[in-house]
């Protein structure tokens, strides 16, 4: 099952626009090559925050239950999520809204958007999710590729973090050979060479309708290896 049949079936929800100004960052990705300037702040806490706080970020976070509940749940910590479907960013934004929450952005784009304002060392941990399996380009994943995990390894500080999940088996052993291709760069925080199954404290919309199907999660955890500019 892919993504985007799920964006495109969310309804659309009324949403205060005080939530949109609040969360939603106002940028057109499509528009990045046509300007000169830089159109989005640097990916940090500061940048986008204004504080020196922890930065994680969700690639695809879609409705925003994961991340919101992660916002909640720490306080002193920064949370990011980008997704490139507007509709599941407004409802994104509402939850956002009505817990309050002075920590969570989001930015509609494709993550790739993101990689000329990604900021060495400046992520603390990363969320990849149940990615959309479908989605390539000239058989390539468009998220799931070498280029993302190299990109993503120069913008996470030592002993940083990257979760994947997935319940696409092709989809999970092609990103797991891919970060064990780059032992320079990552190191699995567990002993088994993958793990079964993801349990939440807050469970996202996709997931939860995936579950329905009762496919099993597989999933690993990554820690970024100290830089050897930083040895």
């Amino acid at each position: 099952m892919g993504r985007r049949g799920l964006s495109r079936a969310i309804k659309r929800v009324d949403v205060p626009p005080e939530a949109l100004a609040r969360y939603v960052i106002s940028w057109r990705f499509e528009d990045e090559l046509s300007l000169c300037g830089r159109a989005l702040p640097d990916i940090t806490a500061r940048a986008l925050f204004g504080v020196e706080a922890p930065l994680e970020l969700e690639v695809g976070c879609g409705t925003g239950e994961f991340l919101c509940a992660l916002a909640q749940s720490h306080p002193e910590r920064c949370f990011l999520g980008v997704d490139p479907s507007t509709q599941s960013l407004r409802f994104a934004a509402g939850l956002a809204f009505e817990a309050n929450l002075d920590n969570l952005r989001l930015v509609r784009a494709p993550v790739s958007g993101l990689y000329p304002h990604l900021v060495p060392e400046a992520l603390s941990a990363t969320y990849v999710h149940f990615p959309d399996p479908y989605v390539r380009s000239r058989r390539v994943h468009k998220v799931v590729n070498a280029d993302f995990f190299s990109r993503l390894a120069r913008a996470t500080r030592t002993d940083g973090t990257l979760s994947l999940v997935s319940d696409h088996e092709a989809l999970f052993f092609e990103a797991l050979a891919l970060v064990e291709a780059a032992q320079a760069d990552w190191e699995r925080t567990h002993n088994e060479r993958f793990l079964r199954g993801f349990t939440p404290p807050v469970k996202s919309r996709y997931q939860l309708k995936w579950e329905r199907y009762r496919v099993e999660a597989l999933r690993f955890e990554a820690r970024r290896r100290q830089s050897a500019s930083s040895r």
